[in-house]
């Protein structure tokens, strides 16, 4: 039995090898009569790369979804894609296949004639704030999306448009064009941060180098409706299906201004001569086909891509805007136009600064360790005076470097370096009487290469009861450390009133050197 078993696989082999060439001699005259090509840009029609896309999206998705967004195509080799594309949107050609109750919606905007089929008097008429079109076409434009952020967030998109202005000369601006979106679903704020903007930059405003334009609200569909693929919290995937819109919405609206578009956030700064570094990667990369240049290795900043692009690119973001992240969306994208590895800049050349995420109750301490400049990173830290205490830790100090350095703030530069860390090490701050605290935030390691971070450690305060006399036993955790960072405020946790001390208290062993860059506490009224 045993030989017959061995008999029969190894005729076997050779059968099922056979029937494989000959299947594949039977559909090699099928395909390639077939009306379906592999995407190529721009040759390719919309409609044959949306067959890509929702194949792609088919394998993605998780079991329970059981039908995708399906746009029935039509063949018109005289009219451009742009405009295909806005008569079957304008003509509701959208079809949705719901099979299943628990099946994903697709999206489907709600009025797609307010979005997609807008004439230009339009969109100067209805979308701009503040802003004039240049006479002519430009060369870049320089994409900006901006929603509300905590705290001391709102004063990041000046830092970011004031770098821009400033590494670019008089005849660049010429050339290029800021598009801010004000994307955020309060209105109010849009337009006090718009008006602000036009306060500001009234000059650029006037030459048409800065435009800020927003959207009806009528554009977004539930965002709580997901696939949920990779187990996101709902609150995420409504956050990051909003951003695929925004972003769609930007590029429909940025297509025709600029020869080529750039992406960036509202937490950036510009590199010293990006413009200039910008155009002489693409003159040299002229003889090969790209989808998307890569000007920073950070999710979405940097991205270039020839304004021509623009409106498959945000179609696709719709299409698929509640399946997955913008980023790894682009990555598919690229990915489908024969572009199957990124191209970067050697040098970054937008740096990321702000640490608040627009993603409630997330820290974004992430930075491009490949960014062409140096930037001091202090200028973007809050600024309070720290109550008077004092600083103990059993930490194994680097000799001449003392635990209170961290704890002023009267040098910026001042830090406490110890030559390793043990589980359960401590760093103290013990106040003479107990204080109230509405915010406690912790820095750790070198700003950009995040090296000597804490990245295992627990907060936690005491209240300095009287039955244990001058001692403080920190005994009540209020939060943990993100990849080095801490901030009690952005990571939304509580700090209880009348404290007498704080710890941080480490979770690991450290062989190597960790600095505790900077500690700010403030203080209630």
């Amino acid at each position: 039995m045993k030989y017959w078993n061995r008999c029969c696989q190894s005729k076997a082999r050779p059968l099922a090898v056979l029937g494989v060439a000959v299947l594949c001699c039977m559909l090699v005259p099928w395909i390639a009569s077939s009306s379906f090509t592999r995407p190529k840009c721009p040759q390719s029609s919309f409609f044959e790369l949306q067959r890509a896309y929702e194949s792609l999206a088919v394998a993605q998705r998780e079991r329970h979804v059981s039908s995708l967004l399906t746009i029935r195509t039509t063949t018109n080799r005289e009219r451009s894609t742009t405009d295909k594309l806005i008569e079957k949107a304008s003509s509701s050609s959208f079809h949705i296949k719901q099979q299943k109750k628990n099946s994903l919606t697709p999206m489907l905007l709600e009025g797609p004639d307010k979005f997609i089929s807008r004439g230009k008097a339009a969109w100067s008429e209805n979308t701009v704030l503040f802003g004039r079109p240049k006479k002519k076409t430009g060369y870049l434009t320089i994409g900006i999306p901006v929603v509300r952020r905590k705290l001391e967030g709102d004063r990041y998109l000046s830092s970011t448009v004031s770098s821009i202005i400033a590494a670019t000369s008089v005849a660049e601006k010429e050339n290029i064009t800021i598009v801010i979106f004000m994307s955020d679903f309060n209105k109010t704020w849009n337009l006090e941060m718009s008006l602000q903007m036009s306060e500001i930059y009234s000059e650029h405003i006037n030459t048409g180098f800065l435009q800020v334009i927003h959207s009806p609200r009528n554009i977004y569909p539930d965002l709580g409706i997901n696939a949920n693929l990779n187990g996101d919290s709902k609150d995420r995937v409504a956050w990051r299906s909003k951003q695929n819109i925004d972003y769609a919405y930007l590029m429909w609206y940025s297509k025709q201004v600029s020869e080529f578009y750039l992406q960036i956030e509202d937490d950036v700064i510009a590199a010293s001569d990006f413009y200039a570094d910008i155009r002489n990667f693409i003159s040299q990369k002229i003889a090969i086909p790209w989808i998307v240049l890569e000007f920073s290795r950070m999710g979405f900043i940097g991205k270039l891509l020839r304004s021509e692009t623009l409106p498959r690119l945000a179609t696709y973001l719709l299409s698929m805007y509640n399946v997955l992240p913008c980023d790894l969306l682009l990555t598919n994208f690229r990915i489908l136009h024969n572009q199957v590895s990124p191209i970067f800049h050697k040098k970054g050349l937008f740096q990321h600064v702000g640490k608040i995420s627009s993603l409630q109750g997330k820290l974004a301490p992430w930075t491009d360790k490949s960014f062409k400049d140096s930037i001091d990173f202090s200028k973007f830290d809050i600024k309070v005076d720290n109550p008077v205490a004092d600083v103990i830790s059993n930490m194994e100090a680097i000799p001449g470097s003392l635990p209170e350095n961290a704890y002023l703030t009267s040098n910026d530069m001042s830090f406490f370096a110890v030559k390793s860390l043990r589980a359960n090490d401590f760093y103290r701050i013990v106040y003479p009487k107990p204080i109230n605290i509405s915010r406690i935030t912790v820095s750790t390691g070198h700003p950009v290469r995040r090296t000597g971070a804490i990245k295992r450690a627990l907060l936690k305060i005491g209240n300095g009861r009287e039955e244990i006399g001058e001692r403080c036993i920190p005994d009540q955790p209020v939060g943990s450390f993100y990849y080095g960072e801490f901030d009690s405020e952005i990571q939304e946790y509580v700090i209880p009133f009348s404290v007498k001390c704080i710890s941080i208290e480490t979770q690991q062993n450290v062989s190597k050197m960790i600095i505790i860059r900077k500690i700010w506490v403030t203080t209630q009224s």
